[in-house]
């Protein structure tokens, strides 16, 4: 061998010792936040907060399995070999719980305005939307706006107090959504619900850190009303871990014990993602996540209006069976830290 080609391996070598050490390091938050993900046991604080990130970790991990590969390809050994190997199964794992956000779905999705064989087409279309107002103050104005805009019937404004209820009269949010269910406060804890349609005002979620309104919408076409939450579950921090679990449970067992099942929607501020199992627990009582019908899965809606980029879906629209999910979107109102969620959808008599 000349002495060229002896330093050109040596400096390949060297450069797959690196790019080898690289992927193992890159692979690590991944790993980590899948095996979290996995476990069947209740984790607290921060592991809950971590598990937010876990679709921006796959960035980490495609990145892992170009240096795994790359190291593979200018020195190939075998525990090259089983690294990349092993960093292609952690991608393929990690795809296979996010890909289905972002994948278009049939089941309860979207149904289409000339009717399936066998099923009645859609007999209402409705604009529901939810944003958590945030104790600053939303601009009311331009939230107003996105109503008109968008045409939204039903509206759930979880942490609305009673400053933030006036602007919204005054701005005439009235003549738009006539009907309301209120629990609003000073402490910032409050909810309402505001709807074209007249509202059956229920007794709001019991026993829950922040009032969460319920009502039930009589919905021209739709045979005994929709029931409505709007939602805003406490949030995982320190000490409040049991609460925010015990509040997701309680939203599908209240779900669960509706007479007779009636169309339901659930909307508004869930502090969980599809990453954390309460929160899929929560849909394996019956409910579907509008985002996910939708491909939109991933859309994130916290934080809004920071120096971070919002990387967490924590808000969302829920649905029990029999309702379409025509669309899905999510947009930002200054004043909020979270993003609206919206959703077209459909019922069937």
């Amino acid at each position: 061998m000349h002495e060229g080609d002896s330093r050109g391996h040596g400096m390949r070598r060297r450069s797959g010792t690196w790019l080898g050490v690289a992927a193992a390091i890159l692979c690590v938050p991944g790993a980590a936040l899948a095996m979290l993900r996995l476990i069947p046991w209740d984790i607290g604080t921060p592991w809950i907060q971590l598990l937010s990130g876990f679709p921006a970790s796959l960035v980490l991990t495609a990145a892992a399995l170009a240096a795994a590969v790359l190291a593979l390809c200018l020195d190939p050994r075998l525990n090259r070999t089983v690294l990349a190997a092993t960093v292609t199964a952690m991608m393929l794992l990690q795809l296979a719980m996010v890909l289905p956000r972002v994948l278009p779905t049939g089941g309860t999705g979207r149904p289409s305005q000339a009717s399936p064989a066998g099923q009645p087409a859609p007999v209402r279309t409705v604009s529901v939307m939810a944003l958590n107002v945030g104790p600053t103050g939303v601009d009311v104005e331009a939230l107003l706006a996105e109503v008109r805009v968008r045409n939204i019937e039903i509206l759930a404004l979880p942490e609305l107090a009673p400053p933030g209820l006036e602007a919204l009269e005054v701005a005439g949010l009235a003549s738009e959504l006539p009907y309301r269910a209120l629990d609003v406060d000073w402490a910032g804890t409050g909810s309402a619900i505001f709807s074209a349609f007249p509202l059956d005002t229920e007794e709001r979620v019991p026993d829950t850190i922040f009032y969460q309104s319920r009502a039930v919408a009589a919905v021209p076409g739709v045979r005994g009303g929709v029931h409505l939450t709007a939602v805003h579950v406490d949030s995982p921090r320190p000490g409040h871990t049991p609460h925010w679990r015990q509040e997701l449970r309680q939203l599908g067992e209240l779900q669960l014990a509706l007479p007779g099942s009636p169309p339901a929607i659930l909307l508004g501020d869930f502090n969980a993602s599809q990453d954390h199992r309460e929160f899929r627990d929560l849909l394996a009582t019956g409910l579907t996540d509008a985002a996910q019908v939708a491909a939109k899965g991933l859309a994130p809606t916290w934080p809004a209006h920071s120096q971070v980029p919002p990387f967490v879906a924590l808000d969302h629209v829920l649905v029990t069976p029999g309702i379409g999910i025509l669309d899905f979107a999510t947009f930002k109102v200054p004043g909020s830290d979270h993003a609206a969620v919206v959703a077209v959808l459909a019922f069937r008599d």
